[in-house]
């Protein structure tokens, strides 16, 4: 694998993307803006998202809410934060998947917050072999895939109020040391903050349901959570391009340029759509992990595919669509759609998951600078 290696050097460096002034930045203990891991860099870069989340664990103040929602607990290092924050007074709250129940860490937590949803702290473990929300049989293996943590507040008053941390990474060494993964930071987003609340109820209460069709807009930001009985919002948002009318972003030409990181790829729909807006003119970028669907999609010069899946365990974990172009009629606009969603059936029908859409130039310019620094580490298979 070939790599640029002044590429590489610009992009090695590359691990936090803020969007509010360096001023405010130094001040605030937590900004709105996104952190990447880079599981073949120094210590420090490898655990770059677990660092972000963990200080902001320890940022929590007395008598403030934190949740949490996750697939897989099972790394001491979170388990541990949440155990400082509990007794120091934050009110932990913790939904995890049943694949969680049974590791350590998990137990650990578990022992410490114990299970009465009447007190302020608790943990809620999913019932065996099924999601949280998602009324899908056991027999599809439903999980609750989600990896969010909410906080009312991250240090002193008025600086980092009603935050919320949409991650991909599983609390695992894996995920640090191995896989790529993402973490994208709200704050001071009020109807976010609540919307993300109320699904996190939803969850500890085990509301189940086939269809949890809740999405809305967020400010800047809108939401979008799973399961779903009908539809496809990814596929929405590709409907949603346009290839051309850009006139200062995109390709050299000013195309839309469609660039797609993804742990697991099968939806049907979605490949066939970026081989359409390939063929309209568009130019797409995959990298992924896992997909059944790559001889489908190979064979169109402006769609490009790269498998990072390397044999020393090296893989994207991360999932997100970064659009840079021409969306919903917006030309010369940047998207970033990202969250635990993968592209595969599950995701959309089984689990609980959860997007967030950000229209942001920085953060857009940031996910591009990453899948970069992704791709140049994958193997080219079209």
């Amino acid at each position: 694998m070939k790599k640029s290696l002044s590429t590489l050097f610009v992009l090695l460096g590359l691990f936090v993307c803020t969007v509010v002034p360096s001023s405010a930045a130094e001040a605030a203990p937590v900004v709105t803006g996104v952190v990447f891991n880079n599981p073949r860099g120094t210590a420090k870069e490898q655990n770059a998202v677990k660092t972000h989340i963990i200080s902001a664990i320890d940022q929590t103040p007395s008598g403030r809410p934190i949740r949490v929602a996750l697939y897989v607990l099972n790394d001491q290092g979170y388990t541990d934060a949440l155990k400082r924050a509990f007794a120091r007074g934050v009110q932990v709250r913790v939904v995890l998947d049943s694949n969680s129940g049974n590791k350590p860490p998990a137990q650990d937590l578990i022992e410490t917050l114990g299970t009465n949803m009447t007190k302020t702290s608790w943990v809620r473990v999913c019932s065996p072999g099924l999601a949280c929300v998602s009324n899908a049989p056991a027999s599809v293996n439903p999980i609750q895939h989600n990896k969010f943590f909410t906080f009312s507040r991250i240090g002193d008053a008025g600086v980092a109020e009603d935050v919320v941390i949409q991650a991909s990474a599983n609390q695992t060494t894996v995920n640090i040391n191995r896989y790529w993964n993402n973490a994208y930071t709200v704050v001071g987003n009020t109807a976010l903050y609540t919307a993300y609340a109320n699904y996190f109820t939803d969850l500890a209460n085990m509301k189940r349901t086939n269809d949890y069709h809740v999405q809305g807009a967020a400010n800047d930001e809108k939401y979008y959570f799973f399961p779903r009985a009908s539809g496809d919002p990814v596929l929405d948002f590709l409907n949603n391009v346009t290839c051309t009318g850009n006139s200062s972003v995109g390709s050299a030409s000013h195309k839309t340029v469609i660039r797609v990181a993804a742990s697991l790829f099968d939806r049907t729909a979605i490949a066939d759509k970026l081989i359409a807006l390939a063929d309209a003119d568009c130019w797409v970028e995959v990298v992924y992990a896992d997909s059944p669907l790559t001889n489908r999609m190979k064979g169109d010069a402006r769609l490009k595919l790269y498998h990072l899946q390397n044999s020393d365990g090296y893989q994207v974990h991360s999932k997100y669509l970064a659009i840079e172009g021409n969306y919903a009629g917006h030309p010369d606009t940047k998207w970033v759609f990202t969250g635990s969603h993968n592209l595969d059936k599950s995701s959309l029908r089984d689990n609980d998951e959860a997007i967030i859409r950000v229209s942001s130039n920085a953060t857009h310019d940031a996910y591009r600078e990453n899948f970069l620094l992704m791709r140049s580490y994958s193997v080219p298979s079209s």
